[in-house]
């Protein structure tokens, strides 16, 4: 197993000053945060009030981390996916129909009778994303039209 390496007090400050909190200053430094955490209690904190550098760089409300970086799934490279440079297997398909109505590729309506009427609830369209040669895995602009519900089981 591979020695641990040491962290100075220049690479933390430099990694505090850097990021929003320590578990992404561990990042930062590519350390687990286990290993920052124990470097990080050793050092003196550069404002009054904090017992070392850990406790001063604490950022437990969150204050401005993106909520994206909490988990879930990556979001799809639609221009990839829609040229076929891409295999779309491993995303989701919701995500990659949202994707495509939030960029503009396909409105937010059916394409065969236009029935575009919002959900009360959470206010989207109930459609169906429908594969004309029957592959899901061709979500080429010319394959790929939003159906609703009725049109989609008829």
């Amino acid at each position: 197993m591979p020695k641990a390496k040491p962290l100075s007090k220049q690479q933390i400050l430099a990694a505090v000053n850097k990021t929003k909190s320590n578990r992404a200053a561990a990042r930062y430094l590519g350390v687990s945060y286990i290993h920052y955490k124990k470097w990080a209690k050793n050092y003196e904190p550069t404002e009054e009030g904090y017992e070392n550098l850990f406790e001063q760089h604490k950022n437990q409300s969150g204050k401005g981390i993106p909520k994206f970086l909490n988990g879930g799934k990556k979001a799809p490279a639609i221009l990839d996916i829609i040229e076929g440079r891409v295999d779309p297997s491993h995303f989701d398909a919701s995500k990659i129909k949202d994707k495509l109505i939030a960029d503009g590729y396909l409105e937010e309506c059916c394409s065969s009778c236009g029935f575009s009427e919002r959900r009360v609830l959470d206010y989207k369209v109930p459609l169906i994303m429908n594969f004309k040669d029957g592959s899901k895995k061709n979500y080429k602009l010319d394959n790929v039209e939003l159906l609703c519900y009725n049109c989609y089981f008829l």
